[in-house]
């Protein structure tokens, strides 16, 4: 396996990445000062005596940011399609991918190569993925510039950062809105304040139903007069009711619950509560208390509770402590 002069190789043509997270990028950058690249990039033979990445352009990237002179590489000779094809198999189930990337690698796919890949049904029996999945990657890539570059990748944790939206909420959004201004302006005021999708859809309906009004007064009503949820386990109605239960643990939380907040506890509404105190913290820092808040457990109990709801204990997971008081049964 032979290292390459890094000058010598140049990024893949084909390549779906809309762009590369500059975090990502220098922490592989660190690691590669430190360790070395200790997997090597894909490449094909190109006409000029030079070679194209066809997997690895983020190492390659690293190594550059890193000042290395040669990295170590597979050299194989791919046509166009097989390069594609390598490309969606490898992306396709990542999660820093976003749906607009992947619509674009099957649009590629079905641009270069129309008798193999005639539709979204022969490309979804191809690749083993939903045809509903791979339609509506390809909507993504129709919507306007400023919601493609909203849509966030996948997430482990279901985690969608502030400024950013699912593509699941987008397209369902855009099925119904269909003026692009309006469209962008929807998808802006969601991402921009981690609208919960229940009021999103809600907020989309009152558009709807008064196209005359603009989307900021829209948004205002009913962001404004929806009430905060927060919903439990059935397991954990009477705990809350007896006050042992006073506090829960969230991956994420309603932009407008703040300490002082009324919210609505959801099996179904049975009781109203009231916020005394948000705090943001990692798994790692949650004590002894915290878990007796959380229902009357150990913390020990706590961690086998939390994994049996969302898989594992991640010490370094961030979660917001929610703590509240019963006011009243519904």
């Amino acid at each position: 396996m032979p290292d390459i002069d890094i000058n010598e190789l140049q990024p893949n043509k084909l390549n779906p990445r809309i762009d590369f997270s500059p975090m990502a990028l220098n922490e592989l950058t660190e690691s590669i000062k430190e360790v070395g690249i200790l997997e090597p990039i894909l490449v094909r033979p190109i006409n000029n005596n030079g070679y194209e990445i066809v997997t690895g352009e983020r190492r390659y990237r690293a190594a550059k940011q890193a000042g290395l002179n040669k990295i170590p590489a597979i050299i194989k000779n791919f046509n166009d399609e097989e390069v594609m094809e390598i490309n969606i198999i490898e992306n396709v189930q990542r999660q820093d991918l976003t749906a607009v990337e992947k619509g674009n690698i099957c649009k590629n796919l079905m641009r270069l190569f129309p008798n193999r890949f005639p539709s979204a049904v022969s490309l979804a029996k191809h690749l083993g993925i939903g045809e509903t999945s791979i339609n509506n990657w390809l909507l993504t890539t129709e919507m306007p510039i400023e919601v493609q570059r909203r849509i966030a990748p996948k997430n482990e944790h279901g985690f969608i950062p502030i400024g950013k939206i699912d593509y699941q909420t987008a397209v369902t959004i855009s099925q119904r809105i269909k003026e692009p201004g309006k469209f962008t302006s929807i998808i802006e005021h969601i991402s921009d304040n981690r609208i919960p999708r229940r009021v999103a859809t809600k907020v989309t309906q009152q558009i709807l139903r008064e196209p005359e009004k603009s989307v900021e007064n829209i948004f205002r009503e009913v962001v404004d007069e929806a009430p905060i949820f927060l919903p439990f386990s059935r397991v954990h109605a009477e705990e809350i009711s007896q006050g042992i239960k006073t506090q829960t643990a969230r991956k994420s939380k309603d932009p407008r619950l703040q300490k002082g907040s009324i919210v609505r506890a959801q099996i179904t509404h049975y009781a109203d509560l009231k916020i005394t105190e948000v705090t943001r913290k990692k798994l790692v820092d949650y004590t002894e208390e915290d878990a007796k808040r959380e229902g009357g457990y150990t913390l020990e109990e706590f961690k086998q509770v939390w994994k049996k709801l969302h898989g594992k204990w991640d010490p370094e997971e961030y979660v917001y402590a929610i703590q509240f008081d019963f006011v009243k049964e519904a």
